[in-house]
């Protein structure tokens, strides 16, 4: 039956409670329960939701888990190609909730599980979530042993299903009936346990209408449910901290709650003056704490972040401007995929992605092509980064109405969510996701293409009138002013063309070039598709340059993307160019998100102050072969210094003192970045 747990609340709750703000009789209690004995079997088991289930030879895993990445070191076939496993796993634990906790609500809540998860309590089933990239929870109260033993099961399938995105027509086949990342199973984010009293703050909505560098009001909307069989008063009071906890506002409501009820409360308080701003330079953050008291008592509270920023929509032949200044968005793409991880990352995996991608002067990402965890948003909102955020509707487009029900309930997830987080500025309705009308599907057409972006965006508005929606890399040009702000892909010196041609006039969603690490080209020499890292390094240097040269005229660029990752597609292959097959290799780092490319000290001598933090690289420290005898050679440097001083190491003698930068903020030939070739 395997080890018992008890789990006794002690010290881990949702937020910190503020001196003299509340006095709590009973305070939420949220704790993870990752850490628990799970155990696990991949593959379809009759019974196994039942309490009874003997689950003893099952192997015993660790939340956060997937079934193809390798964190448990048994399950690792995403290098596999079609030979990856996409189906059902299950997972099995139990433990015991104290009986003080008696006359409480009891939640399970999941950050993710991919794709279709069933859970159940005892042998009860509690329900189903469709979706692999949202949060979702189940009351287990009316099932729960106070006291005893209890068991939980859930079962994870994450087949290729049409009423689920993301959804391919041919799974492990070619583009455009297959998509370029794996979609892996299992739980593969925290799992908590919540424990609330009767009546419980279901979510809160933060929003700063009126907005200005002088003054701002706080709206706070707050979802209340009473789960008990009567009537109750409760009084809710919301309160606006700024950084060091000093108080800024406090707005106070009382209202009468049916039983079962869900009620909303609307809060503004009167204008804060002054607020101070955040922007990617200066992510400062406010808090809003939540209060809830009946009959005098404080029962529940929560959290929740709050910045004060303003934006324009990224729109074409333009500026993007952020709190009344133009702001050039210079972006990355970030895929959650890690060697030896898979999609099984801890929160400091992710927020290690979001420092690494902060270290390097990035201060946008496009999350594709599905929603962050967590851990990302709260790095994202205090490291400053904007976010791009993506309904992972990817390529194949699903004819079943089931999958159109499906993309907007995962739409609404992601937007109610992640709705508190000033650094969210664009909500995506999807991508590429018309490149197989005609193509694939000739039932699938443009007008139906039409009406999907139409019934997203229209939706998107109605849960979030202050942002921006968008789309990325769409085909057919009726559908690019049905979003705020399209944002086409560039891929001009990759799959065609020459880099030099890159002249953006909207926000670019994706450009790059598969790089492999120990691939090298003379200057001279490189060719497109050669795959060699000079290659890679000319073509980034060109869109960089040209992109700076024009940011007046549009509002920033993505580059594709930070690492490297899986791509169990059947033409990720060494026909097909690759030298690691079923692997995406146009990051700027490994598939392990610590080595880097060539390419990555580019962007870091770019996009960085060298007076905060100096750096100068030697292109390249991967080129170990290239002297078999003495001989001259181009050699380049990166580096954000005013000055840099090369010597040689043998005599200690100097050989070049110059500026290799010229200048940070402009070039005069902007086909290429300031970088300097001396011979050697």
């Amino acid at each position: 039956m395997g080890k018992r747990y008890l789990l006794y609340v002690k010290t881990m709750i949702c937020f910190f409670i503020m001196a003299g703000l509340i006095n709590a009789a009973f305070t939420r209690q949220h704790y993870m329960i990752n850490t628990l004995q799970w155990k696990f079997k991949k593959a379809d088991m009759a019974n196994a939701e039942q309490t009874n289930f003997d689950d003893a030879s099952w192997q015993s895993i660790t939340i956060p888990h997937d079934f193809n990445g390798g964190i448990d070191k048994v399950n690792n076939d995403i290098m596999t190609g079609p030979k990856m496993y996409r189906g059902i796993g299950w997972y099995r634990t139990r433990f015991t909730i104290d009986n003080q906790y008696q006359g409480k609500q009891i939640f399970i809540e999941f950050e993710a599980a991919a794709l279709v998860t069933d859970v159940w309590l005892n042998g009860t089933l509690l329900g189903r979530h469709k979706g692999g990239y949202t949060a979702f929870s189940f009351d287990l109260t009316p099932k729960i042993l106070f006291g005893s033993e209890n068991v939980l099961a859930v079962k994870v399938n994450s087949a290729n299903d049409p009423t689920v995105a993301p959804w391919m027509y041919t799974p492990f086949g070619t583009y455009p009936a297959s998509y370029d990342y794996a979609v892996y199973g299992g739980i593969y984010r925290n799992v908590w346990v919540t424990i609330t009293d009767k009546e419980k703050i279901e979510a809160t909505f933060v929003s700063t209408p009126g907005l200005s560098a002088a003054s701002s009001l706080v709206r706070v909307k707050t979802e209340v449910k009473n789960y008990t069989a009567a009537s109750q008063s409760v009084k809710l009071t919301t309160t606006v901290l700024d950084s060091t906890g000093a108080l800024v506002k406090t707005m106070t409501n009382t209202q009468d709650i049916a039983a079962g009820e869900l009620f909303t409360f609307d809060q503004t308080s009167t204008a804060v003056a002054n607020p101070i701003l955040w922007s990617p330079v200066a992510p400062y953050l406010y808090k809003v704490y939540s209060s809830l008291s009946v009959a005098g008592e404080n029962i529940d509270q929560c959290e929740s972040p709050l910045g004060f920023r303003w934006f324009t929509p990224p729109r074409p032949n333009g500026p993007f401007t952020l709190n009344g200044a133009n702001f050039f968005l210079r972006g990355i793409n970030r895929h959650q995929d890690r060697q030896g991880y898979g999609y099984a990352l801890t929160d400091e995996q992710n927020r290690y992605d979001i420092e690494l991608i902060k270290s390097m002067g990035f201060n946008f990402m496009r999350h594709a092509h599905y929603p962050p965890a967590p851990s990302v948003m709260q790095a994202c909102d205090q490291l400053g980064i904007l976010l791009f955020i993506e309904c992972p509707v990817t390529v194949g487009m699903s004819r079943d109405p089931a999958f159109l029900d499906n993309a907007k309930s995962q739409l609404t997830e992601i937007i109610r969510q992640n709705y508190n987080h000033p650094s969210a500025l664009l909500w995506s309705m999807g991508n590429e996701y018309d490149q197989s009308v005609s193509v694939v599907d000739p039932n699938l057409t443009e007008a139906m293409i039409n009406s999907y972006t139409t019934t997203m965006n229209t939706l998107a508005h109605s849960l979030d009138p202050t942002r921006p929606t968008t789309a990325c890399g769409l085909k057919y040009a009726s559908n690019f002013p049905l979003v705020d702000a399209f944002a086409p892909q560039d891929w001009t010196g990759w799959y065609h063309g020459t880099y030099n041609s890159y002249a953006p006039t909207q926000l670019i969603g994706e450009y790059g070039a598969d790089a492999a690490i120990e691939r090298h080209k003379e200057p001279g020499t490189q060719v497109l598709g050669d795959w060699s890292q000079e290659y890679a390094c000319l073509l980034h240097e060109a869109f960089v340059a040209r992109g700076e040269a024009r940011k007046t005229l549009f509002p920033g660029h993505c580059v594709w993307l930070l690492g490297d990752f899986a791509s169990p597609r059947a033409d990720r292959v060494a026909a097909s160019g690759n030298t690691i097959n079923y692997q995406n290799q146009k990051g700027l780092f490994l598939y392990d998100h610590t080595t880097p490319k060539d390419v990555a000290f580019f962007y870091k001598s770019f996009y960085t102050d060298g007076a905060k933090a100096p750096m100068v690289y030697i292109v390249s420290h991967t080129w170990l072969d290239r002297w078999t005898a003495p001989a001259a050679k181009n050699v380049w440097v990166y580096s954000n210094c005013e000055q840099v001083e090369l010597f040689n190491a043998i005599g200690s003698a100097s050989f070049w003192k110059a500026n290799p930068r010229c200048g940070r903020e402009h070039h005069k030939d902007p086909v290429s970045v300031d970088r300097r070739k001396y011979q050697v």
